[in-house]
């Protein structure tokens, strides 16, 4: 009896010698495959580059300004500045009314700041740069020796009342999705919307040029739409209207 409970505990010791040697192996292997395998770094993000201005002609934008692909209120619109960004000019037109970006895009001078004093002049109607000192001064032709003329002979259509000449048209664009209102004021009634970017039809402004007409009659406050090229004419309001 003594000598089987001796053999059953010798072969219970060389078995679990025999597990701590094959488990110890094995870790060591795998353990060394773990410390062997590269770990790939993390991809590094390249900061934003801030854009170099030095030597361009570069202008800030005081208000949401549309940059439009020809120098015409009703040419294709091209992108949309918002205010604080920057942009670059390659020149402005004899009248300073346009500008053309670097990029060949073309915006209102009067949504910018400053215009450089320097900036070269592209004259129309091909938009080339010239050189302003180069502008020949124009000679001024004599007037002709006014004859006299016989009195003209009133027709009976020129005493007939005149009528009333349409108001001018001026095209422009919704910055923004807008009400339209009964009256020039946001206590007046709602009576439709525009979508940013829609074409405007504009025949009229307050005096101090706050809120536009339209040619259906509705108003649109000024600050929602893209200034018109021309001045239109003022709208007198009654207190009672």
């Amino acid at each position: 009896m003594r000598i089987l409970s001796a053999t059953l505990l010798l072969v219970v010791f060389v078995g679990l010698a025999i597990f701590l040697t094959f488990t110890s192996s094995w870790g060591a292997i795998w353990t060394s495959q773990v410390q062997d395998t590269p770990v790939a770094p993390e991809e590094e993000l390249s900061p934003t580059p801030t854009p170099d201005w030095s030597g361009k002609f570069a202008v800030d934008i005081l208000q949401p300004t549309v940059l439009r692909a020809a120098p015409a209120p009703a040419a294709e619109i091209v992108a949309v500045l918002r205010r604080g960004d920057r942009v670059a000019l390659s020149g402005c037109a004899a009248d300073l009314l346009w500008c053309q970006t670097e990029e060949g895009a073309w915006l209102l001078s009067y949504m910018v700041g400053d215009v450089p004093g320097d900036l070269p002049v592209l004259d129309a109607p091909g938009l080339t740069v010239r050189d302003v000192r180069d502008v020949p001064t124009p000679t001024p032709e004599p007037s002709p020796t006014p004859t006299s003329e016989p009195t003209p002979q009133v027709s009976l259509l020129q005493l007939l009342p005149t009528p009333t000449p349409t108001p001018a048209v001026v095209e422009t664009v919704a910055l923004d999705a807008a009400n339209l209102r009964a009256g020039p004021g946001t206590e007046f009634e709602r009576v439709g919307s525009v979508r940013s970017g829609e074409t405007l039809r504009l025949i009229g402004q307050l005096a101090d040029g706050s809120w536009y007409q339209l040619e259906n009659g509705a108003w649109i406050a000024a600050f929602l739409v893209e200034p018109p090229a021309t001045e239109l004419p003022v709208i007198t309001i009654e207190n009672g209207e």
